[in-house]
């Protein structure tokens, strides 16, 4: 991942101790963007830029918030996407040849494209490469085994989305829960939430993070909670899928056996 930098955190900001947690290459800048024009329903070749920018700076702060590493190119596209949002909004200069200039977006537009073609393309070698692990020489009979129960379709899911459902449970509190004259600072452990999940997980063999979220105190927990879930899924103990694009989001357990025995010292 490129070198990560910070972004001055908003004052007044409700966090737990500083956390700091990598975010996978793979969930670049252009990963968000291509993630808020889905959530959006619009076309690709006409990004609403004022809109989109405001939801990106939004994502980078709340990034910021959860003291994720922010690399440099998140901090690039925020910069083209203000600077695309200027352009739009001065009349634009026919070129010398009378015809209209060009769209201030085409350039992203272009830019976008392609990446969502290389990406759909890394992600169809990658479907191939499972099937074809999970391929076997047939054998010379057939065993008897018992019919599998048919399961729900679910797909892994990225960082955004885990980002969209954790802001979208801290804005329901802020609406139900309207803020105190005084104020308890509270702290909660990452640790104690990493074993309070794992525990969880481990009891219902699937958890669905929004009643996670729906059952949390305040803020702050959510914080320390998402934080944990983003542990738990960087040392490959759980992983998180949903049934649809923008729906539920589930955590399940990546082997038989989860606990944190062997990270003790990691997170004392």
């Amino acid at each position: 991942m490129a070198e990560g930098i910070r972004i001055p955190i908003p004052p007044g900001a409700d966090l737990v101790q500083p956390y700091p947690v990598h975010v996978p290459q793979f969930d670049g800048p252009l990963d968000l963007l291509l993630h808020l024009i889905r959530k959006q329903e619009i076309d690709l070749r006409d990004i609403p830029v004022a809109e989109i920018c405001r939801q990106y700076h939004a994502y980078l702060v709340l990034m910021v918030e959860l003291d994720l590493e922010v690399a440099g190119e998140f901090l690039y596209v925020e910069a083209l996407l203000v600077q695309i949002k200027s352009q739009l909004v001065l009349p634009r200069t026919p070129a010398a040849d009378g015809t209209e200039a060009p769209d201030p977006r085409d350039e992203l537009v272009a830019r976008l494209l392609q990446y969502r073609r290389f990406k759909g393309v890394a992600e169809t070698l990658h479907v191939y490469e499972v099937e074809r692990i999970g391929m076997y020489p047939r054998p010379s009979f057939r065993p008897e085994t018992e019919p599998e129960e048919e399961e729900t379709d679910l797909s892994e899911v990225s960082l955004f989305d885990l980002l969209t459902l954790f802001k979208g449970a801290v804005d329901r509190y802020r609406s139900l829960n309207p803020p105190e004259m005084s104020i308890a600072h509270q702290q909660f452990s990452i640790r104690e939430k990493m074993q309070d999940m794992a525990g969880r997980i481990r009891e219902s063999g699937r958890v669905a993070l929004s009643e996670v979220f729906g059952t949390l105190s305040g803020r702050a927990e959510a914080i320390a909670v998402f934080l944990a879930v983003l542990e738990l899924l960087r040392l490959l103990l759980v992983r998180a899928l949903q049934t649809e694009e923008f729906g539920e989001i589930y955590l399940e357990p990546t082997g038989e056996n989860l606990t944190l025995e062997g990270y003790e010292e990691e997170y004392r």
